[in-house]
């Protein structure tokens, strides 16, 4: 029986947890034992998640986290090294950018006192010198670059990310692997419009889910809402998350006197229950790796309009399953939107092509490609 890691950097339920999620709580029991170790940081949902699993074991590690320091990212790989001399697993697969980093150079320490053989795959959930910021990008892209040695496998989850890969010379075409990400839409139990809104309080137009971060771009939406009340458009905008960027995204409304039209509704469990509550879902992003929460929309049956980043591209046809528009763009997304809430046979179209476009994108598949890895 194998023994397997997965080592993701937070314990919230975003898309990179949700994707260890399904990996671990999938993979055959009878054929591996599991442990999902993660950082302090979050809220803790993935642990609570997988507590209905008892094959699987979960860890938190205290210093691993997103942005750490210097002294902060050497504790965090002492405290890797020691849970792999005391798991011992076969595989170790890492995910996010600090978990893939820290990850691989604790598991080279790890190799070099134990001379055991250990499998270390990473997926890479968009990379992280593609956020905004030249010196993040720099330095991120140094890092990527100064561990992948120590990696057998990358996978990534768009040909964007695999060419990005390739062409800043991160690692060889034959260790890198593309596997989209999969649902199983038949689980996902959709509360339909009139018993979603009752339970959220709002009746909004627009809205979108996403963890209150920079790359999310939703200061970008703001902007577009500003742009749409000056033209007189009484829009209502809900956002089902939270995150860091909370206080900055308030000071925003209350800068552009929006409070009446944007409801920050903060986290829900299972929020993609509540999709069916809008009339057109909104991912402003401005970096993505490729994110459940489009497939979520789409199986829900709800026009998208999105973002031309990550994988999105490849998931949305543009004018036909979704509608694409630049990243960083508000007066872009703000004609979009509007244009789109004036054609409601154009939204029925969007809508209808989406639910048919994301059989493409199964869960099975998904687990399937990434199993024989392992």
């Amino acid at each position: 029986m194998k023994k397997i890691i997965y080592l993701v950097t937070q314990s919230d339920f975003g898309g990179a947890q949700k994707y260890v999620f399904e990996l671990a709580s999938n993979l055959p029991p009878d054929q591996y034992k599991i442990i999902v170790a993660a950082g302090s940081e979050g809220d803790g949902e993935l642990f609570s998640r997988l507590a209905d699993f008892a094959n699987i074991k979960t860890i938190k590690l205290k210093n691993l986290k997103r942005l750490p320091s210097i002294l902060g990212a050497l504790r965090a790989i002492k405290e890797i090294e020691k849970l792999l001399f005391a798991e011992k697993p076969d595989i170790l697969h890492l995910n996010s950018s600090a978990a893939g980093v820290l990850g691989s150079l604790a598991a080279k320490k790890y190799k070099n006192k134990t001379c055991l053989p250990l499998r270390v795959i990473y997926t890479a959930h968009g990379w992280a010198f593609s956020e905004p910021g030249f010196l993040k990008q720099k330095i991120y892209l140094f890092l990527e670059k100064i561990t992948a040695k120590y990696k057998d496998i990358f996978i990534v989850l768009s040909e964007k990310d695999k060419q990005a890969a390739l062409q800043n010379k991160i690692a060889p075409q034959e260790k890198i692997i593309k596997i989209y990400n999969g649902i199983d839409s038949a689980k996902i139990k959709f509360l339909e419009k009139p018993e979603s809104r009752k339970i959220l309080g709002v009746s909004p137009a627009l809205g979108t889910i996403a963890n209150f971060y920079k790359t999310k771009g939703l200061g970008y939406l703001i902007e577009a809402m500003y742009i749409l009340r000056q033209q007189n458009k009484d829009i209502a905008l809900a956002v089902i998350g939270e995150g860091p960027e909370r206080k900055n995204l308030e000071k925003q409304i209350v800068k552009y006197n929006l409070e009446k039209n944007i409801s920050l509704l903060g986290k829900k469990t299972k929020a993609s229950q509540y999709l069916k509550a809008l009339d057109i879902f909104v991912l402003p992003s401005v970096k993505e790796g490729f994110p459940f929460v489009i497939l979520e929309a789409m199986s829900a049956e709800i026009p998208i309009i999105a973002t031309t980043v990550g994988a999105i591209p490849e998931i949305l046809e543009n004018e036909t399953s979704g509608i694409l528009v630049e990243p960083k763009n508000p007066k872009a997304l703000a004609q979009t939107i509007m244009t789109l809430l004036d054609d409601p046979r154009e939204q029925k179209n969007l809508a209808e092509n989406a639910k048919q476009s994301v059989e493409k994108f199964s869960l099975s598949q998904t687990l399937s490609q990434t199993f024989s890895l392992y």
